[in-house]
């Protein structure tokens, strides 16, 4: 008889703590705890270059795969777009040249709270002025960050 009693309260403890971590996941799920968001969605990121006179295609590829990789820690997001648009005509077709910098425009939404953005509004744009260096490239693309901002 005390052994059946055992059991049942055995259950109970169990369910009790099944019910409080379930309540505990959800409030830090609401409340954006980062590991508990989706990863930074590119699946449908579209990069748009215009034609440049300063450096190759492949090097500006480089360049919006590096602002992916600067924002991977926007979990729960996803980036539309990133473009750039290279304002007038220098003269010297894809020299890639060292210490250039030049600006990306990265478009995002973010469908969920997430307290790492909670300064920023669920959509909008970032401009990145990256510069082109790379032996100072921690990423592998060639480009370094140096700033970023909502324009």
């Amino acid at each position: 008889m005390a052994r059946g009693r055992l059991g049942v309260k055995v259950c109970c403890v169990i369910g009790a703590v099944a019910v409080v971590a379930a309540v505990a996941f959800f409030v830090m799920r609401q409340m954006g705890v980062a590991w508990l968001q989706p990863p930074l969605d590119l699946s449908s990121t579209k990069v748009e270059i215009s034609q440049s006179d300063l450096f190759t295609p492949d090097v500006l590829r480089k360049g919006a795969t590096h602002v992916e990789n600067d924002m991977s820690s926007m979990r729960g997001c996803a980036i539309e777009r990133i473009s750039y648009a290279e304002p007038g005509t220098v003269g010297e077709h894809g020299s890639n040249k060292y210490g250039t910098s030049v600006t990306f425009e990265m478009a995002y939404t973010c469908n969920t709270f997430n307290t790492q953005r909670t300064a920023m509004p669920s959509s909008g744009s970032y401009e990145y002025l990256l510069q082109y260096a790379p032996d100072k490239s921690v990423d592998g693309t060639g480009w370094v960050t140096v700033s970023h901002g909502n324009g």
